[in-house]
């Protein structure tokens, strides 16, 4: 069991600067019996230090971004990639998109900023935030430039710091192409001062760097439209662009405006000193979207950063019944500007200096700021605590005895289950008679058909559990299209961790959630399920389909001849090791997912409308080991091409730092039918033969001649990376024999198993 179970949910809304903070203050001095969650949209969240280095060239993505999964898994936390569009304040509920709402008991809000999309024509401009649409903007007008000679005029819109790094890192990035007149930049502002607010001297070095850098600024001009030939200001003079961008103040986002909190005259959330909402002494707010109601902020990373300390105390405080502290936003503090190559200009106090060592300087204090986040440790088992009494104290109504007996079978209780069921989707079935409620599922069934079963059961490989619902559901459903079954009715077996019983049900809740969603799409029914505590979630689930007895597929069937198609990449097995361990990057993860949460309906479909002979899913066993299942009664043959195999981002470097899933060495064993593995061992092809998949793609063998207009209709259908790896041949042996090519095409092997066939005739 559990040795502190949960009792109060923390949930952060937004991956700003304050709750990374959190998150990394909380992963070295976590609380016993507070559950943190972190629900955001992107995976990754930028440091904005670093942002005008990363246009200029001089970081990577990865060296600007904070790895979010990573991170809550550093803190023992939750994360859910989501965007949040509605706070519930009498419910205390998050609504997220296209998934159940969460319940908190503590919340807290770092949504940051939003576009102001008040300008005319701003809908034909790019904003720099979000900053993962800048960048993949920035990306595809750096090939562009590269690519064409025609000159291109760029406009940034404001005059701030923000601006003028902009603006720099962007001329020292295209200098090449900004001297030879390919390339116009300009800076407009509606004031005289740029940047706007910096003392004289710190305007001076600025204007001076903007100069020696070529950017053209136009100081006190209005913009009043953006149109497709530029920006016209409010004397009616057009400045003629390609491009503009916007780097003007933000809003708060508009869904907040709806949230029954109080929010100043931008639509921020009204806070007091210790970062509380006015009224709502369980939500929390920090970051760009707070506005502090004795006067507001800039809205700077620097402020946002010293927040997340105070943040990080009162939110235990308020659940342990201590003081809650204030916080003191800075009247001094030490502004570096970057100036597009090595150059920084530092102002503190009025006093500015600019040259590389200051860059220099700046270079130390963000890298060793990422680092905080970058270098904690991450372990695959939590670290054991002690009961969290404290929190136990400050809440009425949990109860939770101090020893689990086995006299119950260890079920959740019937209040628990109710109040879950209740929240749960509407399902319809044509052949469910009796299902939740009653004692046992009453099914219908049409007597021409054959009724196909199968059970799956999967440990939690995600913290979300309506993500991990579907992902349990999706891996079960898959036997069912492996044999050309049609989905009709599921049964859960549900194990909960131990915790107080809102958290229960809320856990309960969000993960018949997830599997009833992807049922639901499937047009399969929960008709019923049994369900328990223990150590750790986990889900398992028995699904019935139905299937006509003429179009039933079944791993065996191949033919000599065939070609073997995969519908899915490789590698889920090794990213999610590594992910484990803290090593993998967090858009591999969302890659894996991605390949994972892709159902193996279509394919299934496709694969029958080409006259597959077998068919059958990749699953634990890997794709050498599901091939023998394949192989073995027949006593085929096999010859697998490692050039088309395709592989998941992030697959090939996760492998080839030695990170195994824990089932692939006994997987290992299947290598022994390989008769040439010497092609294969210095790929990292070769161990992700083997690599186990969970919600892995399906492996058919198909007629040579209908492989290739298979592998279209599957790429249409969504299956991106489906493709031919290899051919089925011919065996003497009784036991089936698998040989490795580096590449080739597979008509090169099909034509040379046809001509060594008739050399021996």
């Amino acid at each position: 069991m559990q040795e502190h179970p949960n009792y109060q949910d923390i949930v952060l809304v937004g991956g700003g600067h304050a709750h990374a903070i959190v998150l990394q203050m909380w992963a070295m001095n976590p609380l016993p019996g507070a559950r943190l969650t972190l629900v955001s949209p992107q995976i990754q969240t930028a440091y904005s230090g670093m942002l005008p280095g990363m246009v200029a060239g001089h970081y990577s993505l990865d060296d600007t971004h904070i790895d979010l999964a990573r991170l809550c898994r550093a803190a023992g936390a939750r994360f859910i990639q989501a965007c949040a569009h509605h706070i519930d304040v009498k419910a205390r509920t998050v609504s997220l998109l296209g998934r159940p709402p969460l319940e908190y008991d503590l919340l807290s809000l770092d949504v940051g900023a939003t576009p102001v999309r008040e300008l005319p024509g701003s809908e034909l401009a790019i904003p720099i935030k979000p900053i993962g649409h800048f960048y993949n903007f920035w990306q595809k007008l750096q090939k562009h430039v590269q690519k064409n000679r025609t000159p291109l005029r760029l406009g940034i819109i404001g005059g701030g710091a923000g601006g003028c790094e902009l603006a720099m890192a962007m001329a020292h990035s295209l200098e090449e192409q900004l001297y030879s007149g390919r390339v116009q930049i300009h800076l407009i502002h509606a004031a005289d001062e740029i940047p706007q607010g910096y003392p004289f001297l710190a305007r001076k070095l600025v204007a001076r760097e903007l100069r020696s850098l070529g950017v053209e600024v136009h100081h006190n001009w209005t913009v009043a439209e953006i149109n497709e030939q530029g920006v016209r200001n409010n004397s009616g003079d057009l400045l003629g662009l390609d491009q503009v961008l916007l780097t003007t103040n933000a809003c708060a986002p508009p869904w907040l405006a709806d949230s029954q909190l109080a929010l100043d005259g931008k639509g921020f959330v009204l806070v007091d000193s210790k970062l509380r909402a006015q009224g709502h002494q369980e939500i929390f707010a920090a970051g760009d979207v707070a506005s502090f109601s004795a006067g507001p902020l800039p809205k700077a990373g620097v402020y946002a950063v010293r927040q997340g300390p105070v943040l990080f105390h009162n939110l235990r405080a308020t659940l342990t019944g201590r003081p809650l502290k204030r916080y003191r936003p800075q009247k001094r503090f030490l502004s570096l500007l970057s100036c597009g190559g090595r150059r920084a200009v530092a102002v503190r106090n009025g006093v500015a200096a600019v040259g590389a060592p200051l860059w220099r300087w700046k270079d130390h204090i963000d890298r060793s700021f990422m680092h905080r986040f970058s270098d904690l440790p991450v372990t695959m088992e939590e670290m054991p605590t002690a009961q969290p009494q404290e929190i136990l104290s400050q809440r009425e109504g949990i109860s939770l005895a101090s020893m689990r007996c086995n006299g119950c079978g260890a079920k959740v209780g019937p209040e628990v289950l109710r109040r879950a069921l209740a929240k749960l989707p509407a399902q319809q079935s044509d052949y469910l008679l009796r299902g939740l409620g009653d004692d046992a599922a009453v099914m219908d069934l049409p007597s021409s058909q054959l009724l196909v079963q199968s059970s799956d059961q999967l440990r939690a490989p995600v913290a979300d559990p309506w993500l991990f619902g579907r992902l349990a559901a999706l891996h079960a459903l898959s036997d069912l299209f492996a044999m050309h079954a049609r989905p009709v009715s599921a049964q859960v077996l549900a194990t909960l961790p131990t915790a107080a019983e809102e958290i229960t049900q809320r856990d309960l809740q969000q993960l018949l959630a997830g599997a009833i969603y992807e049922l639901n799409r499937h047009h399969c029914v929960l008709s019923g399920g049994h369900t328990a505590e223990g150590a750790e979630l986990q889900l398992g689930l028995t699904v019935n389909g139905l299937a006509e007895r003429e179009q039933l597929l079944e791993k065996r069937g191949a033919h000599h001849g065939d070609c073997l198609i995969l519908s899915k990449p490789l590698g889920i097995g090794t990213i999610l090791a590594a992910e484990g361990m803290g090593e993998a990057k967090g858009r591999w993860l969302q890659k894996a997912l991605e390949t994972m949460l892709h159902s193996n309906a279509a394919a299934a479909g496709i694969f029958a409308q080409h006259g597959a002979h077998a068919l059958t899913d990749v699953t634990g066993f890997g794709l050498l080991g599901h091939l023998l299942e394949m192989l073995k009664p027949d006593g085929l043959g096999a010859t697998l091409i490692a050039e088309p195999l395709p592989l998941i981002p992030g697959a090939r470097q996760c492998i080839e730092r030695g990170w195994l899933s824990s089932l692939q060495p006994q997987n290992a064993s299947a290598y022994a039918y390989v008769e040439n593995p010497q092609e294969w061992q210095s790929l990292p092809h070769w161990a992700l033969l083997t690599d186990p998949q969970t919600c892995g793609g399906l492996l058919a063998s198909v007629p040579a001649d209908r492989a290739e207009p298979c592998v279209r209709a599957l790429l249409q259908s969504g299956c991106s990376q489906a493709a031919i790896i290899g051919v089925i041949s011919s065996n003497e042996n009784p036991q089936p024999k698998v040989s490795l090519r580096r590449d080739g095409h597979w008509r090169q092997l099909l034509t040379r198993d046809n001509e060594a066939e008739h050399s021996q005739v």
